[in-house]
Formats: C-alpha cells, structure tokens, sequence
C-alpha cells in the first residue's frame, strides 16, 4: 500500500511541476497533496529528515497559492 502512495504521490508532484511551467495556480493544491502523502510516508517509515523537508515543501506550496492569489486581485 505504501508504494501505491508513493508512486501516486509522485505522479501527482509531477502534475504539480508541469502545471507550474503553465502558470497554473492549481499546481500548488497538488503540491499540498503530494507533500502530505510523502510526509505520511516518511513519517510512517521513520525517515525524520525527509519528513521535515516535505512539511517544508507543504509550507512554501501553501505560501506560493497565497501569493499567487494576491497577484490575481
């Protein structure tokens, strides 16, 4: 199950990537899913380095959608 995960995390982080080369907004709701099923991952695997990235990556997704947001006002 957790390589299930993995890899649906994966495929929707490169959704993320690509939507961002478009300048897409959405891309930063998927980032935030991906990086959250990475953190639950990494977590569950005890790999706390990796953890602390992803909840990082979660940060900056939710600051660029807010971003973002502002330059679309």
């Amino acid at each position: 199950m957790i390589e299930i995960i993995g890899v649906f995390a994966t495929i929707l982080a490169v959704t993320g990537v690509l939507a961002n080369n478009r300048r897409l907004r959405w891309c930063f709701i998927v980032w935030m899913v991906s990086n959250s099923l990475t953190a639950g991952i990494h977590a569950y695997a005890g790999i706390w380095s990796l953890l602390v990235r992803d909840v990082i990556f979660l940060a900056l997704a939710v600051e660029g959608w807010r971003m973002w947001k502002k330059k679309e006002k």
